[in-house]
């Protein structure tokens, strides 16, 4: 992908896009107030910009903002359609090619304040978003183009001071991103390391002082940092729940970081390398650069308590983290962990039965089979004497929101690999003792 739209891609908070929006709306004149207003021709032109929300199942476009020249007199949910054109992997054809695609969107609100027009969006797992996975790269990716087509709906009247609307003509990309993320105070930064790599990453700090930090690990897709940016990371994963009042009010408090890969986590070798499932060996090549960012980034914060999550690829990570330097932090919680269990050796098992663990998989993924992955690794550990060890296993992975339901009324099934979302919304639960996976976390930073 070209680099060209991202630098178009600037996220603000909603306070600069009110200024933007009342820059847009202001207009005095010189005669002492009095404003001089042409004639009407039927047209009405403007800009837009667009706000994403992350969902448990990912980013997406859930509302935009018309900044028009002329002031509608009235506006519902039917005056307008919204089609989305971007690019799109289509699942359909061999080889899984990237092609352009237009989607209706869904308006579900509509509100006219002068001449700012708002549009709230119908997103749910298959439709919303600004994102591109491909195939070919692994990495999910801003879709280039996005655009928001709008038009007056068929059948549907606007008026300009009682007088119609006769061509309404909105540019179509975006001029400004915002997300929910920036408006809950994460910001991004990158970090040279002395092990030779750069490191972008997302982060938030909590307005109270605190000791603890918690480093989050994203999965493959959403590396890559010279296709993409963390926003990337934390949209992507709803990342923002660890900054969220659920989590923070549950460990007292911590700092958050979200570092990207530049390209996976489990890279062997710096060619993007995946472990093959009969490995008897595995590394990372980020290991010491990781191991020098997260030492660097609690100093900066005054964080002595560090806890790691992560999940699939950031799993791996998380419990190779763990597994290379157990000492250095307080707990870890692989998610869907990509470590085959023939590649850890029964002394990394002894060296990491102290460390307090909680491992969350779904028994249907086929992405990181459980009984070739975390299965039998736990079962080691639980041989060795673990001494703080808990398991949230799930048969599959569920909407547990009551939004989002299949065609015959039964709530969407998410692909089994997703066990990140029960860690999210702090559903996971310890099948031994019902332990949830935020209260082990807070027991962790004691």
């Amino acid at each position: 992908m070209a680099h060209t739209n991202l630098t178009r891609r600037s996220f603000i908070g909603t306070a600069s896009l009110a200024s933007l929006t009342l820059a847009a709306c202001g207009g005095g004149s010189s005669d002492g107030g009095a404003a001089t207003t042409a004639a009407f021709d039927g047209k009405v032109t403007g800009s837009i910009s667009a706000h994403i929300q992350g969902y448990d199942w990912g980013a997406g476009v859930d509302k935009i903002t018309l900044v028009l020249d002329q002031a509608l007199d009235a506006i519902d949910v039917d005056s307008l359609t919204v089609t989305e054109h971007k690019q799109t992997t289509d699942w359909t054809a061999e080889d899984f090619p990237v092609i352009e695609a237009d989607f209706p969107r869904v308006i579900t609100a509509a509100t006219v304040d002068g001449t700012n027009v708002e549009l709230e969006l119908a997103c749910d797992p298959n439709s919303g978003s600004p994102f591109l996975y491909t195939m070919a790269t692994g990495f999910n990716t801003w879709s280039d183009p996005y655009e928001l087509n709008i038009a007056i709906a068929e059948g549907a009247e606007l008026t300009v001071g009682g007088e119609a609307v006769t061509e309404l003509a909105v540019d179509a990309m975006p001029n400004e991103f915002t997300n929910n993320a920036a408006e809950q105070g994460w910001s991004t930064d990158s970090m040279e390391t002395k092990a030779g790599t750069t490191f972008q990453y997302a982060f938030w700090n909590p307005e109270a002082e605190s000791k603890n930090l918690v480093v989050w690990l994203h999965g493959a897709g959403e590396g890559g940092t010279e296709a993409t940016d963390p926003w990337v990371t934390i949209l992507a994963n709803k990342v923002v729940a660890l900054s969220e009042d659920a989590f923070q009010e549950t460990v007292g408090g911590a700092h958050v970081v979200a570092p990207q890969s530049p390209t996976m986590w489990m890279d062997q070798d710096g060619n993007h390398t995946y472990i093959a499932e009969d490995a008897t060996e595995v590394t990372s090549i980020y290991t010491d650069a990781l191991e020098e960012f997260i030492d660097t980034y609690a100093t900066q914060v005054g964080a002595e308590k560090i806890f790691v999550c992560g999940c699939s690829n950031g799993g791996f990570m998380t419990l190779w983290m763990g597994l290379h330097r157990p000492d250095k932090y307080v707990g870890i919680a692989p998610i869907c962990e990509a470590i085959p269990d023939g590649a850890i050796s029964d002394e990394q098992i002894e060296g990491i039965k102290d460390l307090p663990m909680y491992f969350v998989w779904s028994d249907d993924d086929t992405t990181v089979v459980p009984e070739t992955h975390e299965i039998p690794t736990v079962d080691r550990l639980k041989k060795a004497d673990a001494a703080e060890l808990h398991v949230s296993t799930t048969e599959h992975v569920v909407d547990t929101s009551g939004e989002y339901k299949d065609e015959e009324g039964n709530p969407y099934m998410y692909n089994g690999h997703w066990s990140w979302i029960y860690f999210d919304n702090n559903e996971c639960e310890c099948n031994d003792d019902g332990l949830k996976v935020f209260d082990f976390i807070a027991e962790c930073f004691k």
